[in-house]
């Protein structure tokens, strides 16, 4: 407040930035300025605080919640003053256990666990973050250690129908159940961990995927779409209920630089998709992607169905 000014009253000099040299009634007038704004810092403070005491938090349940993208949302979703609670096999992780989340050990292939844990916490959003590469009919399970982010092993005998269709469906039908049970009959918000390639047999999404899925795509790739696929159209039809807000984010690969194992092949598509290949959709991380849900949830309620990597884009700078 005080300014290194100076003016002249008569022949004396008073320089402001010398509190010996101030007048009784400078000095009157400088602590009424300052009281002022200490008084108003302290209520607009105040004010915040009784809003933030006022506002009950959105819970959210994260399926998959200890996962590579189930953690990350998480802890954005926590950041952004959710309640969030996460149910997976594994419980709360021994290492990297977010502070704030609640974490729950369940199956969520088992019917009725996902409805039992939904019911009893009354949410506002389910989040289905549970997935594999390969299943155990893949030939190729031992390596979801490599590709997977959280580097979870996946339950023996473990199929895409089993982890995917079976809790995508489970899923759908608890937020269903909430929906139902509320009053304002307002739709669950329900965001889909979904696949750029599911978008393969829609011509207006991806030309010539349908002939690569055909021809070309082996048949644990074929499996793992189908039950993506399977997932999608259950949204629909608890969307066409009323029952469902369905968000489906559609990323291709997910990578964190921190991973560096994952790093290749998220090369290779991220030039498949800057040449052009209208099949290849550009890989997103997983800080952008977790950043894009969590926005869905709060800053943007008009969203809805399928949000390939442009959306996550848009939504992730919100």
């Amino acid at each position: 407040l005080l300014r290194a000014r100076s003016r002249r009253r008569g022949q004396q000099r008073v320089c402001l930035n010398d509190p010996h040299t101030l007048s009784q009634k400078t000095l009157r007038m400088l602590s009424a300025i300052f009281y002022r704004s200490i008084t108003l810092s302290s209520l607009l403070c105040t004010s915040r605080a009784l809003s933030t005491v006022g506002s009950e938090k959105k819970r959210i349940l994260v399926l998959g919640g200890s996962g590579f993208l189930g953690g990350e949302f998480s802890k954005r979703a926590i950041a952004s003053n959710y309640s969030v609670t996460s149910l997976s096999r594994r419980g709360k992780p021994s290492e990297g256990a977010i502070d704030g989340v609640n974490y729950l050990t369940g199956d969520a292939t088992q019917k009725g666990v996902i409805s039992s844990v939904a019911n009893e916490g009354d949410y506002d959003a389910i989040v289905h973050c549970i997935g594999l590469l390969f299943d155990a009919d893949s030939g190729l399970a031992d390596y979801n250690r490599f590709v997977s982010g959280s580097g979870s092993i996946i339950k023996e005998g473990a199929t895409y129908d089993d982890i995917t269709r079976k809790t995508g469906i489970y899923a759908v039908e608890a937020a269903e159940e909430l929906a139902r049970a509320r009053s304002s009959n307002e739709p669950t918000s329900l965001i889909f961990t979904s696949a750029a390639e599911v978008g393969w047999q829609e011509d207006d999404m991806q030309p010539g995927g349908k002939l690569l899925e055909e021809f070309l795509a082996p048949g644990w790739l074929k499996r793992y779409l189908k039950a993506k696929r399977a997932v999608e159209a259950r949204l629909v039809e608890g969307e066409q209920a009323g029952l469902v807000r369905r968000i489906v984010f559609r990323p291709s690969l997910i990578y964190s630089y921190d991973r560096l194992g994952s790093l290749p092949p998220v090369g290779a598509f991220i030039l498949g998709n800057k040449v052009g290949l209208p099949f290849v959709d550009r890989p997103v991380t997983v800080q952008c992607l977790a950043n894009a849900m969590v926005a869905t949830l709060g800053k943007d309620l008009s969203v809805s169905g399928i949000q390939r990597f442009k959306d996550v884009d848009r939504l992730a700078s919100l």
